[in-house]
């Protein structure tokens, strides 16, 4: 947690149904915090009992997980987020707590009218977006499509997710936050059946795009599984393509603070100081049956320990901190 550069503060937004709640649990599955054999029916994220009865994600949870790039620990923090349109606002104060996005689409129906809501907000708030497209294997199983009209469809895609970048995105990040296969900012794969795949994995493997289209073909998808995993290419991209904390607060923090920011405490924002004022943005509270009311949100400076007094904007009043922990 120390370590700024190392950290990932990352969501997954999308249409409904095309797939984050089990994405998620299988991110999670592979930071070995839940049993892969639950994951995508676990739904871990969905903490509210109306969501797991229903089968979608009302509100935004989260969780932490370590991933290893290349010899090196990186600490991923995830939050799912609603992709219903009817929830929003949940979705909005998500991308506020994030420098980094997961866009997913269905291979199936491409993006959708809630894809291009969850996409304008995460660039209203300067979140970085990767595109992950699911659900490939019912493109050949079921629809029998064949390479070149798989390819297709990808790249309709791609071409859809760029526009809406070149349309909404911060002037200054219109073509670099462009996702292209070729520079491995997009991902294509079953979060399903556990596997995915970008053009820095297959290089790195050795996996060819026919071996895949064979797989999924062969209804093998357990081997593609063991070869390339979903949570082993996903959280790779996110180190390798999306920004950490000390890269995205310095042009994150004007476009979400209102303050001055030459103040002390502004700075310290931009420079991600943790020696500075407590500044922290809380994105979600719930009431737990032991703990009583819980906050969750995202520290931008300083440090939150127990037992110290803080002071909610608009409040009379400080409150007592009774504990700290991290949501995993």
């Amino acid at each position: 947690m120390h370590d700024l550069p190392q950290i990932r503060n990352l969501c997954i937004a999308a249409h409904i149904d095309h797939g984050k709640t089990t994405l998620s649990d299988n991110l999670i599955a592979g930071a070995g915090m839940m049993s892969a054999d639950l994951a995508g029916a676990a739904r871990v994220l969905d903490f509210d009992e109306q969501e797991s009865a229903r089968g979608i994600t009302i509100n935004a949870a989260s969780a932490s997980m370590v991933h290893t790039y290349e010899s090196t620990d990186f600490l991923i923090n995830l939050i799912d987020t609603p992709g219903h349109v009817d929830f929003g606002g949940d979705v909005t104060r998500a991308m506020r707590a994030v420098d980094g996005c997961f866009i997913l689409a269905c291979a199936v129906e491409g993006p959708m009218p809630q894809t291009e809501t969850v996409v304008r907000q995460a660039l209203k708030e300067k979140v970085k977006p990767v595109l992950f497209i699911n659900k490939v294997d019912r493109l050949i199983n079921e629809l029998q499509v064949t390479p070149e009209d798989m390819m297709a469809r990808f790249q309709e895609t791609i071409t859809k997710v760029n526009k809406l970048i070149r349309q909404f995105a911060p002037e200054e990040f219109r073509k670099s936050w462009q996702v292209d296969v070729a520079s491995g900012t997009v991902a294509f794969g079953s979060a399903y059946h556990n596997w995915g795949i970008t053009v820095p994995y297959m290089q790195k493997s050795g996996i060819s795009f026919k071996e895949i289209f064979e797989y999924c073909n062969n209804e093998d998808q357990k081997t593609l599984a063991q070869k390339a995993p979903v949570h082993e290419v996903l959280l790779d991209m996110a180190v390798a393509e999306l920004p950490s904390p000390v890269q995205a607060q310095p042009y994150r923090i004007p476009n979400i603070w209102n303050g001055d920011p030459d103040s002390d405490i502004g700075k310290a924002m931009v420079a991600c100081d943790p020696d500075a004022e407590l500044t922290m943005m809380i994105t979600k509270i719930w009431m737990d049956p032991h703990a009583g009311e819980v906050a969750v949100g995202r520290i931008y400076s300083g440090a939150i320990n127990q037992g110290e007094s803080v002071f909610a904007i608009g409040a009379a009043k400080p409150e007592r901190v009774q504990q700290v922990a991290m949501m995993v």
